[in-house]
């Protein structure tokens, strides 16, 4: 058994169970045992009346095994396909990635495209890939992309320089797009659901 912490109206333990570690807290006035399974590692939490005996959670625990092993893959599962946010050696080292091959990408479309764009910026943002002020001419790399096929950062500098020539997403816009870059669909397929918040 681990350590016991007590609060008013409540105790916070750790118990083994067949080699699971599962949490438990014991509330005043609980009249029964709930189990969670909490992702991104499915840990084991149960929530269990106050005068409820590890012996007895054990045995909780043991009838609700199945129950629980398919919840904790689920939970490990889930947290592979989507791992959650960035840490900050991946942002430094995606930012790295992105801001050493979005200048020649834009050195190679603006005179394709005609179009004669400001500063470029790098950042990671949890809501889109990029983003072009058409008053300054500034464009925003988001430096997840680096995390990506290398086509999608082509289609998103195509896709924000496209900005500088029509500032809506509406039918001028996307004629453009078809024009510029044929397949810049499929590209924009490749990134749904790509940013990690």
């Amino acid at each position: 058994m681990g350590k016991r912490e007590k609060s008013r109206g409540r105790t916070c333990s750790t118990i083994v169970i067949d080699g699971i570690e599962v949490s438990v807290v014991r509330r005043a006035g609980q009249k029964r045992a709930y189990i969670r399974v909490k992702p991104p590692d499915g840990r084991v939490e149960i929530s269990a009346p106050m005068g409820m005996s590890d012996a007895a959670i054990a045995r909780f625990v043991r009838e609700h095994a199945d129950w629980i092993g398919r919840h904790r893959r689920r939970a490990v599962a889930r947290a592979v396909e989507s791992p959650g946010a960035p840490t900050p050696e991946e942002l430094a080292e995606w930012r790295a990635v992105v801001e050493a091959f979005t200048p020649a990408l834009v050195e190679k479309w603006a005179p394709v495209m005609g179009v004669e764009p400001g500063k470029l910026a790098y950042r990671n943002m949890v809501s889109r890939w990029g983003s072009c002020n058409v008053k300054t001419g500034r464009i925003c790399i988001n430096v997840q992309l680096a995390a990506h096929p290398p086509e999608c950062l082509e289609y998103v500098v195509v896709h924000e320089l496209c900005h500088l020539l029509e500032a809506s997403h509406g039918p001028r816009f996307k004629a453009l797009m078809d024009a510029f870059l044929p397949d810049w669909r499929i590209r924009e397929a490749k990134l749904r659901g790509g940013i990690r918040r």
